[in-house]
């Protein structure tokens, strides 16, 4: 592995961290005026969610889209782009199937 690829995955790495960050407070049930759309909902709206439950599904979804980019942007510093292809579809379905759970 040559530095420019180490100083990719450093800096991918280094872009990561505030989405880790974000994801686990949320799967704390906490931060749920980062969720866009709820921040702006009005308190009746507001009161109609489960927010705990909004907030951990969110960061669930947030985490594992954070670890898909990663897969994605590895494959590209390390020239593997099967990884790149992978972290691709994993991404495309986690958006899906967390959509779809989250709006049930």
């Amino acid at each position: 592995m040559g530095r420019e690829q180490i100083a990719l995955l450093v800096v991918n790495s280094v872009f990561a961290i505030p989405g880790v960050i974000i994801g686990i407070v949320l799967c704390c049930g906490k931060g749920a005026d980062l969720i866009a759309g709820y921040n702006t909902a009005s308190p009746e709206e507001r009161a109609r969610y489960d927010e705990k439950a909004l907030c951990r599904g969110v960061g669930v979804l947030l985490l594992v889209m954070v670890g898909c980019i990663e897969l994605i942007l590895a494959g590209a510093a390390l020239g593997r782009p099967a990884l790149s292809w992978g972290g691709g579809v994993l991404l495309a379905l986690s958006v899906v199937v967390g959509l779809v759970y989250l709006n049930r």
